[in-house]
């Protein structure tokens, strides 16, 4: 029943501590130089480091699950302000089954879903990109068709922010281990929104047999087991003695996945080049994108 229990023999307590406002990062190989964007799409957030340190963390819509953003690893490859939307065929056609005005192209102004920025990564091919967006209340999220949509005030703050050839780390991990500023070990869980094989989990239990064995310190197995279940993307403390005790600081990233080699998740064959595909051009008419 408390399989967790069995396995690293630990103390069965069931309770949940407070939501806790601090946000667990993904754990993720971070350039030590340079700005570095990573992307966790089960999170919805998106996580700026400069030289290495945790800058800033925006929220943002990705991919439905039918439209699913990419992961992998980019580079920043264009800045569009003011862009214009293209609407991509697929979306002109699901425009009429809706019974909507078919469009072809949206200028720029407070319709364009494209919001005021479009910073796009990867090549102009694949149409991904950083955008902002004429419905706020969407984000965050999986609402889009691929693409990563921030609210407009975000989206600038991005604009601003990046260049050129910055990286970018697209990610998917249902499963977070951080430490806070006392070395307590959360763990936090998020649904599986695209029904991916989650490569993680073989490895869950010798990472905390592992850390319990380094620290001394007892692990509750049953708030393991109903993180797993639960999957409310809450961090739990399966360290601390009180199930309702608070996160202490900020939530680092325990590097554990980033020590393996893990199988990727295969892309979906329906995936979001082929649904969208329109152009976004800045007043000057340059690059290609989708909107999400």
């Amino acid at each position: 029943m408390c399989k967790w229990l069995t396995l690293l023999a630990l103390g069965c307590l069931s309770a949940f501590p407070a939501a806790a406002a601090a946000m667990p990062e993904p754990d993720v190989q971070i350039n030590p130089a340079g700005r570095h964007l990573v992307l966790n799409l089960p999170q919805a957030r998106l996580f700026l480091y400069q030289d290495g340190k945790l800058e800033r963390i925006f929220p943002v819509a990705v991919g439905k699950m039918l439209t699913q953003t990419p992961i992998g690893s980019f580079d920043i490859t264009g800045i569009y302000r003011d862009p214009s939307w293209h609407v991509p065929k697929s979306i002109q056609d699901e425009m009429k089954r809706k019974g909507k005005p078919v469009q072809t192209v949206v200028p720029p102004g407070p319709d364009n879903p494209l919001g005021p920025v479009f910073v796009r990564f990867g090549e102009s091919k694949l149409g991904l990109g950083f955008h902002g967006t004429n419905a706020p209340a969407s984000v965050p999220g999986f609402r889009s068709h691929g693409c990563v949509r921030m609210k407009n005030d975000d989206a600038l703050s991005l604009a601003n922010t990046v260049t050129r050839g910055d990286s970018v780390t697209v990610a998917y991990q249902t499963i977070l281990l951080n430490e806070d500023e006392t070395g307590q070990l959360w763990l936090t869980v998020y649904r599986n929104h695209y029904k991916q094989d989650d490569p993680s989990m073989p490895y869950l239990a010798d990472t905390l047999l592992a850390w319990q064995h380094q620290h001394q310190i007892a692990l509750y197995g049953q708030r393991v087991d109903e993180a797993l279940k639960q999957r409310s993307g809450k961090p739990v403390c399966i360290s601390c003695k009180s199930a309702k005790a608070q996160i202490s600081g900020r939530l680092t990233a325990l590097p554990w996945l980033s020590k393996m080699t893990l199988p990727q998740p295969l892309p979906a064959t329906d995936g979001p080049a082929s649904h969208e595909s329109g152009a976004p051009l800045s007043q000057r008419g340059r690059g290609a994108a989708k909107a999400g």
